[in-house]
């Protein structure tokens, strides 16, 4: 009998995402747009990378796996005949990756007009990082934090320019208070992501006036590549697969809100299926938004020089 509701309720949930889920119908094309997209190997971040390669967008993948990335940058090439698609190492989990990101990316004397903070996980593992922060934490938010921060005097030579942050609906259920000192890994992922729309939030507060906008989303219940390798993580995938969101519907409010005209004047708002909705509780509180913001500068060494 259990079997029977477990299937009824993906069966809802599967039906739910079809009718509610949002999608981008801007035709913009972005030859002359510079994106970063951060994840762009798989899932979501390929899919957002996909469709902006398409509308011309000069395009880098910062991705963690080298032949992961690389492979993405062949195949977005070869289905969009757009060669201004390349790949630059991003390891979100160490800060000096983070910043030899920033500096290869300097290097190449270009303008940057899109960041799109795609790249997240979700596991098990409480690691704690070469940086003093646990793994997942760091990946989800503070490598983030340290790469908008040190690309933002970038994207506000190119203004109009656009900061768009994934984080999720499970925000909602962060807590402040144990940041860096989550119970479980799950509660790991909701900090982080409630980070996510604070720090979005506080972004858009400091960068209002100089036509860097900012914005949060959650993309969707999305099927992944999270579960690989064993049995029963083979069929929770096959669940996933069949019914969940697919990366290219996911990625849509992502794409929505880096080329869709409405997006250029909104900023510190939170996004799902290519609407505004409102944000959790939490996620409104100015003083969380800069204990976040404090708790960041201090956790990722920021340099006074560095600080918005």
């Amino acid at each position: 009998m259990w079997f029977i509701w477990i299937l009824l309720i993906l069966i809802f949930i599967k039906v739910y995402n079809k009718i509610t889920s949002g999608k981008c119908y801007s035709d913009a094309v972005l030859t002359g747009k510079v994106v970063i997209v951060t994840g762009g190997s798989n899932g979501l971040g390929f899919e957002t990378a996909l469709d902006l390669a398409r509308r011309g967008a000069t395009t880098i993948l910062g991705c963690r796996d080298e032949i992961r990335g690389q492979k993405a940058v062949r195949r977005i090439i070869k289905r969009t005949n757009n060669p201004r698609v390349s790949f630059i190492r991003l390891d979100l989990s160490s800060l000096a990756s983070v910043r030899e990101f920033v500096k290869e990316f300097k290097s190449l004397g270009i303008k940057l007009d899109i960041l799109i903070n795609n790249a997240g996980v979700i596991g098990p593992s409480m690691e704690i990082t070469e940086d003093g922060i646990v793994k997942d934490l760091q990946i989800n938010h503070f490598g983030p934090f340290l790469l908008t921060v040190l690309l933002v005097p970038l994207l506000k030579k190119s203004a109009p320019s656009r900061i768009i942050i994934v984080s999720s609906h499970l925000h909602k259920y962060g807590r402040i208070n144990e940041v860096n000192t989550p119970r479980n890994y799950l509660q790991s992922f909701c900090n982080g992501k409630l980070c996510n729309v604070l720090f979005s939030n506080e972004l858009a507060r400091r960068l209002a006036e100089t036509g860097v906008v900012v914005n949060s989303l959650h993309p969707g219940q999305v099927n992944t590549s999270f579960y690989r390798g064993t049995v029963l993580e083979k069929l929770r995938t096959l669940i996933l697969y069949t019914f969940f969101k697919s990366p290219a519907d996911g990625s849509q409010t992502s794409v929505y809100l880096a080329t869709s005209d409405e997006c250029d004047m909104i900023t510190g708002s939170y996004f799902a299926d290519c609407k505004e909705q409102e944000m959790g509780k939490k996620a409104n509180s100015y003083e969380l938004a800069l204990k976040v913001w404090s708790l960041s500068e201090e956790l990722v060494k920021l340099q006074p020089e560095e600080m918005i």
